[in-house]
């Protein structure tokens, strides 16, 4: 029978099958995709979810939707657990492309049933009218932070480096890509609208919302973004999201 290399299911023909795992930051998967789609829910942790134009920055009480065949790279700062439903292509009226939705107690306690649900389980009349509940339940997907990504390979990988603490200068970066600092500074204006200064200041704030998301304190986000004082980070966050950090844990259940 085939098997899910990732996902580590094997596939049959059920609508949806679960699977609970967990994975370390050295067994963290690079890009991949599923033939199936695949509603994933971490809920230990915050997780970064790369899907090639987005980065999405999902708390633990939201899971995000990621379709069949998209390609898709999850991200944690540490041990995370991993709760999956994989659907047939077609079996979820949710959206064509990746999208968040948060999840009350009532959707986490069914994603979880269903994850943990045996193939003999999954045959049973009650499995399919718990799928069904689970779907009405996930009528529209939430608001939840994401950050646009570049095309461009080496903007891309500014970006990440940027997102996981790396605050290297202008002039360094352009030496490493091969680029004068004109050349890296008129890149970055062309593919994200916006300057260095401004570009690598909205990634240094996007650092602040794992912590955020974790139900830390603003305090410690300041840190993890590098401000020297929490009003200084609520500042430059309102001014960038229009929200201020506290406001944005209260909407996602922070």
């Amino acid at each position: 029978m085939q098997q899910d290399a990732i996902g580590g299911f094997v596939e049959e023909d059920s609508p949806v099958i679960g699977v609970v795992t967990g994975f370390t930051p050295a067994t963290m998967p690079e890009t991949h995709a599923h033939r199936r789609g695949q509603l994933a829910w971490c809920p230990d942790r915050p997780v970064t979810v790369e899907t090639g134009a987005a980065l999405h920055l999902v708390a633990p009480g939201t899971a995000i939707w990621l379709p069949p065949g998209h390609p898709h790279r999850i991200r944690a700062a540490g041990a995370r657990q991993s709760v999956n439903l994989y659907t047939q292509p077609g079996a979820a009226p949710l959206p064509a492309e990746p999208a968040p939705f948060l999840l009350a107690a009532l959707e986490r306690e069914l994603v979880l049933a269903l994850a943990e649900a045996s193939r003999a389980d999954r045959r049973e009349p009650a499995f399919a009218r718990l799928v069904a509940v689970l779907w009405d339940r996930l009528d529209h997907p939430s608001a939840t932070p994401s950050l646009p990504l570049p095309a461009d390979p080496r903007l891309r990988r500014i970006a990440l480096a940027h997102l996981d603490g790396d605050d290297t200068a202008l002039d360094r970066w352009a030496g490493t890509l091969g680029l004068s600092r004109r050349s890296l500074q008129r890149l970055v204006t062309r593919e994200t609208g916006q300057n260095w200064a401004g570009w690598t200041r909205a990634l240094r704030l996007a650092r602040g919302l794992a912590p955020l998301m974790a139900g830390q304190s603003v305090q410690s986000a300041a840190h993890a973004a590098g401000y020297a004082t929490a009003s200084g980070f609520v500042a430059a966050f309102h001014a960038a999201h229009g929200i201020t950090p506290g406001q944005l844990q209260r909407r996602i259940g922070g």
